[in-house]
This record gives C-alpha cells, structure tokens and sequence, in this order.
C-alpha cells in the first residue's frame, strides 16, 4: 500500500504596514530562543517491543514485533507486519512550526497530504491522549498508486517550544482495523531527543 506523503514546509506570509502618519510603531520584541532540548525516554514497552532511534530526526517511539521502521533523512515510515497500515513520521523545528497555533499547523499539514485522489475532507480536528499537546484529523480516501480506500489519520504532535511532528497513519479499509490500533499504541510512545549525527552507513 501506498504511504501517504506528508509536506510539512509552512510558510506563513508577514508583512507590516504604515499608514504614513504618527510615531513610527514600536518594533517587535525579539524571540526567546527555546531552551536546550533535552532526552525524553520511551515509555515502558510491552513485551518484545523495541525502541526505534531516528537520531538525525530527533526521536524515538516503540516499535512492534514484526513490524519495520525505515529512516529517509528526518521522515521515518513504519509499516505493520501484515502490510495493511503505515505510518509516517516527520519533526519540524523551525519557528514557524513551532509559534504557529497547533490546530493552525493541523489544517495546513491536512491540506498538503498527497498521494491520495481527490480532495480531502477531514473531519474535525479533535485532542488526542499523548504526552505532547496533540490534535488529529481523519478521513477516508483512495490511494493513487493503488486505488485502495484507506483510513487517513493525520495527527500533530508538539513539545512545547521544541518541535513539531505531523504523523499520518494509513490504514486498508478492509481488514486494517487491528494494525491501526496498534500503530496508534505507537504514536503514543513516540518522544523528541536533541538531534544527533545519523549512524555510519
């Protein structure tokens, strides 16, 4: 099954303006760098889970028996052992994805999805459990390179000041239902680190 292909670039368009007249307006304070990123660990796993390191990314989550997480650069795509779910992982940490509010971020991430026909109707947006201030969005589409329907969850992650993820999972509308449980456990262990150098080849 086709992976949904997340394009997480925002650019957000700011322009000032003056009407010609009066005291010149005050200039805008300059923002607080954040502070140092620090680990945060995995949860507790359930038995034979591993945990899965994207160093270059910034992140780590528990990966389930059987399935495979693949790093492309700072994107992770994890796939369930039966095929009929993927997920896809991407951090953002630069300004405009981390002061942008996160319900802001969730339509513009939604709205850049590709890999599917048509236009995307989501539902609306809803907070989700995790330990990062989180919101999701879902809908259901077919997939361009298959022509398989598949659920569609696009969910924002983000740590404080430090960093924004989008995750989508894509789950078979037939028979998918088990897997997307357990990709959604997935999501859930999933915890920011500062980025590191990627492993030697």
């Amino acid at each position: 099954m086709a992976t949904a292909a997340v394009l997480t670039g925002l650019a957000l368009a700011l322009g000032a303006c003056d009407d010609g007249g009066g005291d010149a307006e005050p200039p805008e304070p300059t923002p607080q760098p954040p502070p140092p990123e620090t680990i945060h660990r995995v949860p507790d796993l359930p038995d034979r889970w591993e945990v899965h390191v994207n160093r270059a990314a910034g992140f780590a989550f528990g990966l389930p028996p059987g399935w495979r997480a693949r790093d492309r650069g700072i994107q992770t795509l994890v796939r369930s052992f039966d095929r009929l779910t993927a997920v896809s992982i991407v951090p953002d940490r630069t300004v405009d994805a981390i002061e942008l509010p996160l319900d802001d971020f969730a339509g513009r991430a939604f709205a850049a999805l590709g890999g599917f026909a048509g236009q995307l109707e989501p539902a609306a947006k809803r907070p989700i459990a995790h330990r990062y201030r989180a919101v999701e969005l879902r809908t259901t589409a077919t997939a361009d390179e298959t022509g398989i329907r598949q659920r569609v969850r696009l969910i924002v992650i983000r740590r404080g000041r430090q960093v924004t993820f989008t995750v989508v999972i894509a789950s078979n509308v037939d028979g998918g239902r088990a897997s997307e449980r357990i990709a959604e456990r997935t999501v859930r262990t999933l915890r920011s680190r500062p980025v590191g150098p990627a492993p030697s080849p």
